[in-house]
């Protein structure tokens, strides 16, 4: 992210109660940090700098600088903080930590991802070798010679794929790294010395070939995705097997993408004509790819669609839906890079119609079901498994699966240690009431004939406060209660098509003000519907047409950075709330300021 230069959009010297808000942020995002922690990186009298900057990829990115050395970034449509090495240096143990050989370090300082292969793991390969944590977990990445972290970054895939995976494909998605211009930003000051790692105290095998070492991949020309260099080539021959196969399909190939340098292996006995046929390329597969799911999808889950329906929507719930299990389909990586020219293709070979309505919205109104691409289409039931009943409703919303679950932190992390796993992994209720019942029969802790539990020192350190002094017993459901709620709160969203999400703490509410504007009008606005994956400019025209009002989409005020807002002229609280119940079904729960919607008259 940070590899090239970016620009700086603006600098805004935080004031107290700003500094106020971002340490109870802080806070909640890493349970380890005490306040005084919090209280030492964000002081009262140093000087701390709001930087909102542009990245060289286009992403807006939120930058807080304490003195010289920037500390927290966060993209501006996210709420979640990222640490840099600068803080990391302070805490090296914030955050979940890979370890990788020395090598790495200067080849990831150069755009690469981070593979598997370059991993360094000890003992035999096992579900936990890893950790335990969805796709898109927050990790640090330090060497075998030295533990202090050089590079920050996400998951490429959740623990238990990595461990599949068999050390083959992408670990993690590097998004700032020592050396980089955010790095350069700072004081420009190295790594401390800090002693090397326990993993690196194993009698690891070294490798000659320093790509094979490293284990990296270079991202520099190419968006944030989970595809490494060998799922691409298993994607590749997953694709040969639709009707997408490439010309020459008796050959082989290898490192099939957009980057320079792939080779083409001609067998033995191919003729000069084989040889001579042009081989497809990363954009020219994800074409062919897109063309595919996008004829699958007309002839499954949207076939009974009720037209017109929104360009976005028919991607989301068909589209994504009808794409072959293994592979992933990213428009960025097609020639075409956005949804509207794709289907903008797609109407001029006659297969749809596609209309702008109101401006700025577009909308599938027609489909050509005589045309010979669409009716020649087979659909190959084996290759996916494709949900069928997405399509009904208006909207053909689909609402996300919202799981409360709980984070190893505090007082339990040295508990869950003893039982596999880590500081930050995520938990449901069930899980942690198996993981405590499994230790409690493996160390022989139940009383006989009692319904009370005997403390060993790791069940006492866990659910003990210090103040209470030393209890020897506790009932069984006493320790499950102590012990949830000494973790820390977390919420895991899970969308179709989408990789689940996790938040920490609560998660916050659609919220529906009401509140007054110039000339005492009164405007509804509603904050926090794209944390529901409600696409937000959808939901005003939506608004708009049912209830005849202007509405807008912007960024909110007095809210955290990076919350949007939709506002609509005049009390509209209770169409909005019928709109999220029936349409978007959303829990009753999950909305806040029913009550405000206006009384009719009498």
């Amino acid at each position: 992210m940070f590899i090239k230069p970016f620009r700086i959009k603006s600098q805004t010297q935080l004031k107290g109660s700003d500094r106020k808000k971002l340490r109870a942020e802080l806070v909640q995002a890493f349970p380890s940090l005490t306040e005084e922690d919090v209280a030492h990186l964000i002081p009262t009298k140093d000087d701390v700098t709001l930087i909102r900057m542009y990245c060289y990829r286009g992403e807006s990115v939120c930058v807080y600088q304490v003195q010289k050395d920037p500390l927290f970034f966060r993209l501006e449509k996210e709420r979640e903080f990222y640490p840099t090495v600068y803080l990391l240096w302070r805490h090296p143990n914030l955050i979940h930590t890979f370890t990788t050989h020395p090598p790495v370090v200067q080849v990831l300082s150069g755009g690469a991802d981070l593979m598997l292969p370059g991993i360094v793991t000890k003992g035999e390969m096992s579900p936990r070798t890893y950790g335990t944590f969805e796709k898109g977990f927050l990790v640090a990445v330090n060497t075998t010679e030295n533990s202090a972290p050089i590079a920050v970054g996400v998951t490429a895939h959740s623990s238990m794929d990595m461990y599949m995976a068999g050390k083959q494909g992408r670990g993690v998605i590097v998004m700032h790294v020592y050396c980089d211009m955010l790095w350069e930003m700072g004081s420009r000051s190295p790594p401390p010395s800090l002693p090397s790692p326990e993993v690196a105290r194993q009698d690891d095998k070294q490798m000659d070939d320093t790509q094979t070492v490293t284990g990296v991949e270079d991202n520099t020309n190419s968006s944030y995705d989970t595809t490494g260099g060998e799922e691409k080539e298993q994607i590749t021959h997953k694709l040969e097997g639709l009707d997408l196969k490439r010309e020459g399909e008796n050959g082989e190939e290898e490192g099939v993408g957009e980057e320079e340098g792939s080779v083409s292996v001609t067998p033995e006995g191919a003729t000069p004509q084989e040889e001579e046929q042009p081989q497809l390329r990363g954009p020219e597969i994800t074409d062919q790819l897109l063309l595919h799911c996008f004829l699958k999808a007309w002839k499954t889950t949207a076939k009974k669609v009720e037209l017109p329906i929104l360009t976005s929507n028919f991607y989301r719930l068909h589209m994504l839906p009808a794409c072959p299990d293994g592979v992933t389909l990213d428009i960025k990586k097609s020639s075409y890079k956005k949804l509207s020219k794709f289907l903008n293709a797609m109407a001029k070979k006659d297969l749809i119609q596609v209309k702008e309505f109101p401006k700025g919205i577009e909308n599938i109104t027609a489909v050509n079901w005589a045309h010979e691409e669409l009716k020649a289409f087979v659909v190959d039931v084996t290759e996916t498994v494709v949900d069928s009943g997405g399509s009904g409703g208006s909207s053909g919303f689909v609402p996300p699966q919202l799981e409360e679950v709980h984070q190893v932190s505090g007082d339990t992390v040295q508990f869950f240690k003893a039982n596999g796993l880590s500081k930050g992994d995520v938990l449901t209720t069930v899980q942690v009431r198996m993981i405590v019942t499994e230790y409690i029969k493996k160390k022989g802790l139940k009383r006989e004939g009692e319904n009370t539990v005997n403390l060993d020192t790791l069940l006492h350190e866990a659910v003990v406060n210090k103040k209470e002094g030393y209890r020897e017993t506790l009932r069984w459901d006493e320790i499950f209660s102590r012990m949830l709620g000494k973790m820390a709160p977390a919420v895991r969203i899970t969308r179709p098509g989408a990789v689940p999400v996790i938040r920490k703490g609560k998660l916050d509410p659609i919220e529906l003000v009401v509140a007054k504007r110039s000339g005492n009008k009164k405007v509804t606005l509603v904050y926090n519907a794209g944390l529901y994956g409600i696409d937000e400019s959808e939901l005003a025209h939506q608004v708009q047409v049912g209830v005849a009002a202007s509405t807008s989409v912007g960024m909110a005020e007095h809210k955290p950075a990076g919350t949007t807002q939709v506002l609509v002229q005049g009390n509209q609280v209770a169409f909005i709330a019928k709109l999220l119940l029936e349409t978007y079904h959303i829990p009753r729960k999950y909305i806040r300021g029913l009550e405000l919607a206006a009384k009719g008259k009498k």
